[in-house]
């Protein structure tokens, strides 16, 4: 097994936890016998984070070819399933009480889904620095200007709080990962 099949495996663990996680708040959502107000902007989201990583695992696929892995770039992809994962995990309870309205849901837990949003540009940004030194890559210009998008509109979000911007801020993470397919289709890691 190469050294990117190795840790492929230990990232797409973490990755298909957040899935796992997604899906399951999904079935509670659709188990008629729970009664529970549904959201928009958080289903929007529970679909944002299963895009994303769907997104992140075959963006991976660019690093299949190095042969050695720095360190640091090792602790990167890490830190991206882990803040996918805990990012998913805030839209549906680990445990406890069973969700009945999810605006509430979303509302009550908005700040630390806005602050881990944050790191997640961070990690994203990273990455796509270190995938350009590492693979034969170019640097993406297209995705630090979605990533200082994302940025100011997650930083807006964890300081203010309205119906409006939850929505915007949803719907801007969405534009920006269907931009993310089309650059994977361009680079040619996803053919049609």
């Amino acid at each position: 097994m190469t050294i990117f099949g190795h840790i492929s495996v230990f990232i797409s663990i973490i990755l298909g936890l957040a899935v796992v996680h997604l899906l399951s708040g999904l079935s509670l959502i659709l188990d008629t016998r729970k009664q529970s107000k549904v959201y928009w902007v958080h289903l929007l989201w529970t679909f944002n984070m299963l895009f994303a990583v769907v997104l992140i695992w075959i963006s991976s696929f660019a690093l299949s070819p190095i042969e050695d892995f720095r360190m640091f770039h090792f602790i990167n992809l890490l830190a991206y399933a882990i803040v996918t994962y805990l990012m998913s995990g805030l839209l549906f309870p680990v445990q406890g009480e069973e969700v009945v309205d999810f605006r509430e849901h979303f509302t009550s837990n908005r700040k630390r889904f806005f602050i881990l949003g944050i790191i997640y540009v961070f990690v994203d940004a990273a990455d796509g620095i270190l995938e350009h030194f590492e693979t034969s890559i170019p640097l993406d210009i297209g995705q630090f200007g979605t990533l200082s998008v994302w940025l100011i509109f997650f930083t807006i979000s964890v300081f203010k709080d309205t119906k409006f911007l939850n929505s915007l801020v949803a719907i801007i993470f969405t534009i920006g990962l269907i931009g993310w397919l089309v650059s994977i289709i361009d680079t040619g890691i996803l053919v049609w």
